[in-house]
């Protein structure tokens, strides 16, 4: 009766990770890390006459959280000094992980909602929510040069998360939790 028990369970548990959501998630959890050439620019002055070069590194963190839903971070850089910081825990909805901030936009806004896909060699983050829509997340979580609508970063800059236990001890992670689990999000 004990092994057709554990058989049971393990049957259960192995049907429970084939799942679309926990695919993707084998398929997206990882650090994707790009650098490259930023700039301080002059008003009037093209990106490539930066009046002062410095190196910048984007990283955008997937981790898993449950079968269905994953941490996500995004520290973007761009020209002048800005950036775009986000972090939260998004669901599996139709293909992708989305998600939905819990705080209240700002008047006339639309809620904060960012989407990570994979599409074909990339790793693509969008807060439109329709395709021609306007941003919805660059208004809270980005400088005025920085933006989260149709950013790219390539599936090969992702690399394995050695550094599991500090992430998940981050205010960032634990403030992600937080937020998630006063939602009421997690029974999705």
């Amino acid at each position: 009766m004990k092994a057709f028990l554990l058989l049971l369970a393990f049957t259960l548990s192995a049907q429970a990770a084939d799942t679309p959501s926990s695919r993707l998630i084998g398929e997206m959890q990882g650090v994707y890390k790009h650098r490259f050439k930023n700039g301080v620019i002059s008003p009037g002055k093209a990106p490539g006459e930066a009046d002062e070069a410095y190196e910048s590194e984007d990283v955008v963190e997937i981790v898993p959280y449950d079968d269905s839903h994953v941490y996500l971070r995004a520290e973007l850089q761009f020209y002048n000094g800005h950036q775009c910081s986000i972090a939260g825990i998004a669901g599996y909805e139709n293909g992708a992980f989305v998600y939905h901030d819990p705080q209240k936009p700002l008047a006339g806004k639309p809620p904060c909602t960012l989407k990570a896909a994979l599409a074909g060699k990339n790793l693509v983050l969008d807060d439109r929510i329709t395709a021609d829509g306007p941003s919805s997340c660059t208004i809270m979580y980005c400088g005025a040069r920085g933006s989260l609508s149709g950013y790219t970063i390539a599936k090969s800059s992702k690399r394995k998360i050695r550094y599991l236990d500090r992430l998940k001890a981050s205010t960032e992670y634990s403030q992600a939790v937080e937020a998630f689990k006063k939602s009421g999000d997690q029974a999705k």
